[in-house]
C-alpha cells in the first residue's frame, strides 16, 4: 500500500531567460547556455536570442526513486555561460527534502503549485575566482503534471491557455512599436503637426526604508530523543536549542545604498546581525530603488525576509549569508499608491512562516524621498525640451550663487551680534539659536531690529554697526 500511495512519476520545469547587471564586454561574451541535467544523460544547449536573453523552457518527467533522490541530495544544477566562463548554480536539495518521504510527497502533490527550488535572479559568478559577473532569471520546479501546468499558466509560459499573451520584455514592446510605425497610413490632405511628446515617466520608484526592530520571535526549537528528532541533532549544533536567535533582515531591490550578499534568489541587501535576542533592534535606514510596478500592481508586494544566523567559529564569517542560514518568516509591504497612506506603509507587520503561522512582528517604515533641487531642475528642463539651451545649468549656477549670498548674509548677521568668529570651527546655526538667550543683549537686539526698520536719511554718514548700536543706546538714555 505504501508503494501504491507513493507518487512515482513527477514532472519538472526549467526556465532560463533574461540577463542583467552585465558589463558591455560580458554581454558580448555571453553567447550560449549549457548544462548537464540530472534527469537525462544528454546535455542541454541553447543560444542567446537577438533580444539578449535565453529562451530555455525545458519540461521533463522523472521517476521518484532512489536514483532521483541521490541526484538531488545536497547537489546543485550547474549552468555554464559560454564563452564568458560564468556559472549559475541552482540548489536541488529542496527536492530531496520534499520527496524523500511518501506521506510528505502525497501531501505536496495535492497542492496547486509544485515545489520550487528557485524563482528569481540567480547570481552569475566566474568559474575561476568566483567574482560576480551579473544575474540570470531562472525558475526550477518539480511536482505533479497538473501543478506544472498551473505554474506555467500563472507565469505566462503556456500560450494555449493564455488567450492574450502580454509582452514581458522590452524587445517585444519595441517590436510592436516598430510594426505599428511600419504599417501603411492613409494619405491626408493637410499635414497635421503631432502633439509634443510627454516627459518620460521614471521606470523606478525610490523611497526610504527604515527597519527598526522585531518582537515576539521564537526561541530556537528543542530536540528530543526520538528517532525522527535524532536526525535533526545536526541542526542543534548550528542553532543551539532554547536560545534566542541571531537575526537579520534581507530584501531585494534594483539598487540600494548598502552592501549586497549572495542568496538562493540572487543578490540581496541586509541589516546588521543582532545576536541572541527575541526583540532585536536593527535601527537600519536604506534608500531603495525598485520597479515602478510596485506602485501600480496590487498583487506585487515588497517582501522582507527574517533570518537566523548559524553559529560560526570565532574566526568565521559574521556577516549575513542567506544561502547557509535558516529563515524565520516573511513580512509583506504593499507599496500600491491606491492603498491607505498613499502606498507608504508604516508600523508593525506580521512575520509569517512557510506554514502560514504568525511567528512575531517587525516594525518597518516606508517614507517618500523629496526630490533634490538638481533633480527638479533636470525634470523641468526635460519637460520643456530646453536641453539645447543649457537652461538647467544656468539655473543651478544661479542657485549656487544665491546659496553663497545667503551664507555671507548669515555671517554678517553674526558680526552684528558681537560674536567672535572662530573659522572654521565657528557654528553659525548654533550662534543664531543661542545669542538672544543670554539676557544681557536683549536691548541690543531690540535696537538692532528697530534700526533695520528705520530708513536712513539721504546724505547721512554710514557708521559702523557696533558704534551705531552704542550711539542709539546712549541717545535713548539721554532722552
Amino acid at each position: 500500500m505504501a508503494e501504491t500511495n507513493k507518487v512515482r512519476l513527477l514532472r519538472g520545469y526549467l526556465y532560463a531567460g533574461e540577463l542583467r547587471q552585465l558589463t558591455a564586454g560580458s554581454k558580448t561574451a555571453c553567447q550560449e547556455l549549457s548544462l548537464e541535467p540530472f534527469w537525462q544523460p544528454q546535455p542541454l544547449l541553447t543560444k542567446i536570442t537577438d533580444g539578449g536573453s535565453f529562451e530555455l523552457q525545458e519540461q521533463f518527467a522523472i521517476i521518484n526513486d532512489e536514483r532521483f533522490l541521490q541526484s538531488v541530495e545536497r547537489q546543485q544544477l550547474v549552468m555554464e555561460l559560454r564563452p564568458l566562463g560564468g556559472v549559475v548554480r541552482l540548489p536541488l536539495h529542496q527536492f530531496f527534502i520534499a520527496y524523500r518521504d511518501s506521506s510528505i510527497t502525497n501531501h505536496l502533490c495535492k497542492g496547486k503549485l509544485p515545489v520550487i527550488s528557485i524563482d528569481g535572479w540567480a547570481p552569475i559568478v566566474s568559474a575561476e575566482n568566483q567574482a560576480p559577473l551579473g544575474e540570470l532569471k531562472v525558475l526550477l520546479a518539480i511536482g505533479s503534471e497538473s501543478q506544472i501546468a498551473q505554474l506555467k499558466q500563472l507565469r505566462g509560459f503556456d500560450p494555449d491557455n493564455n488567450q492574450v499573451p502580454a509582452p514581458s520584455r522590452t524587445t517585444d514592446l519595441l517590436d510592436m512599436l516598430q510594426n505599428a510605425i511600419a504599417a501603411p497610413t492613409p494619405s491626408i490632405a493637410a499635414p497635421v503637426m503631432p502633439p509634443p511628446p510627454a516627459p518620460p515617466a521614471p521606470s523606478t520608484f525610490s523611497f526610504q526604508l527604515r527597519i527598526v526592530g522585531a518582537a515576539g520571535l521564537p526561541l530556537n526549537p528543542g530536540y528530543g530523543k526520538s528517532k525522527k528528532q535524532v536526525k535533526r541533532q545536526s541542526a542543534a549544533k548550528r542553532f543551539p536549542p532554547n536560545e534566542p536567535p541571531n537575526t537579520y533582515v534581507t530584501f531585494q531591490a534594483i539598487s540600494c545604498n548598502s552592501q549586497t550578499y549572495k542568496s538562493h534568489e540572487g543578490l540581496v541587501y541586509a541589516t546588521p546581525i543582532v545576536p541572541k535576542s527575541t526583540k532585536p533592534q536593527w535601527l537600519s535606514k536604506f534608500r531603495v530603488d525598485v520597479s515602478r510596478d510596485y506602485r501600480s500592481n496590487p498583487q506585487k508586494l515588497f517582501i522582507l525576509k527574517l533570518w537566523k544566523k548559524a553559529i560560526v567559529s570565532p574566526n568565521g564569517i559574521t556577516e549575513p549569508s542567506p544561502h547557509e542560514d535558516a529563515i524565520i518568516g516573511f513580512a509583506a509591504l504593499n507599496l500600491n499608491q491606491k492603498q491607505a497612506g498613499g502606498g507608504f506603509p508604516s508600523g508593525w507587520h506580521n512575520i509569517v512562516d512557510f506554514n502560514g503561522r504568525v511567528t512575531g512582528g517587525i516594525e518597518a517604515h516606508v517614507e517618500p524621498i523629496s526630490p533634490s533641487v538638481d533633480t527638479v531642475i533636470d525634470q523641468f528642463e526635460k519637460s520643456m525640451e530646453l536641453g539645447h539651451l543649457q537652461l538647467g545649468q544656468a539655473i543651478k549656477r544661479k542657485y549656487t550663487e544665491l546659496e553663497e549670498i545667503s551664507q555671507r548674509l548669515r555671517s554678517r548677521l553674526v558680526d552684528v551680534t558681537g560674536e567672535t568668529l572662530k573659522f572654521p570651527e565657528f557654528d553659525v546655526d548654533s550662534a543664531l539659536d543661542s545669542w538672544q538667550q543670554e539676557g544681557d543683549d536683549d536691548d541690543l537686539a531690540e535696537d538692532f531690529e528697530r534700526s533695520l526698520r528705520t530708513p536712513t536719511p539721504p546724505g547721512s554718514p554710514t557708521p559702523s554697526t557696533s558704534s551705531a548700536a552704542q550711539n542709539l543706546r546712549n541717545s535713548n538714555g539721554q532722552e
